[in-house]
């Protein structure tokens, strides 16, 4: 419908209408190029996002770790994390707001056994309780405690309604050593707990993360005895066929 080329001069010529179509279409053709090239980066998860569920175990931990190695490999995906409570995780989960949660592994003993397919899971770290204390307690100068020794303490513990299956492991392992908790306080996030402790108002059992906090007033001792294991696990919808997901777990189990 229009003239590109002027016919009248040798060589041939193109017409102003011609040149501005060879420029638009030198355009279109570098587009779809890029086009291209996004899908087939796209197609093996090296752009896009990743919604991340968070608790306080895997920020203390490996997820420093975690994040450093899949930044190296993948740069340009942006990973969207969200501190979230084991059961605000799960929910989420199930209703596709987030691709993938960092929590305990107890935590699934809460889902309906009726949908065990409806969540894959891997092992990230397993992690034993430790005793957190005033740093002027008298047991200060112990390297290791038995339970049995805390018996008359005041403890500051977890709430049941957030935390049920770790107080219900805190709850049998002091029953198993004489003896039920005298609980003082509740408080629900890790940094009351230490706040408390490092106030004076009792002692708590805590994930052995919790070292990694340096909290001034409190001190950190083992458990003499057997301590049960807490395996952190990495959760996601077993539907879930992305492959930055996938990408993302490749490196959780390198890690791990």
């Amino acid at each position: 419908g229009f003239q590109i080329f002027d016919r009248h001069q040798r060589p041939l010529k193109l017409t102003d209408a011609g040149n501005e179509f060879l420029q638009a279409a030198r355009q279109i053709l570098h587009e779809v190029e890029q086009s291209i090239e996004l899908g087939q980066r796209l197609s093996r998860g090296e752009k896009g996002r990743l919604n991340i569920g968070i608790n306080t175990s895997i920020a203390n931990s490996k997820l420093p770790e975690i994040l450093r190695a899949f930044h190296d490999k993948f740069p340009e995906v942006e990973l969207i994390l969200q501190e979230l409570a084991s059961y605000e995780q799960i929910d989420k989960l199930r209703n596709k707001k987030i691709d993938l949660g960092f929590f305990h592994r107890h935590n699934l003993d809460n889902i309906n056994h009726n949908n065990d397919n409806f969540f894959s899971f891997i092992p990230v770290i397993q992690e034993s309780l430790v005793i957190v204390l005033p740093e002027n307690h008298r047991f200060a100068r112990r390297t290791s405690i038995s339970l049995a020794a805390l018996a008359n303490e005041q403890f500051i513990l977890p709430p049941n309604n957030l935390l049920y299956n770790l107080r219900e492991q805190i709850n049998s392992l002091c029953l198993d050593a004489g003896f039920k908790p005298k609980v003082k306080q509740e408080a629900a996030w890790i940094s009351t707990v230490l706040s408390l402790v490092a106030g004076g108002m009792g002692i708590s059992l805590l994930p052995a993360n919790v070292q990694n906090l340096q909290r001034h007033g409190v001190i950190y001792r083992s458990i003499q005895g057997k301590s049960p294991l807490l395996e952190l696990v990495a959760v996601w919808r077993s539907d879930n066929v992305s492959i930055i997901l996938k990408n993302f777990l490749e490196v959780i189990s390198n890690l791990a």
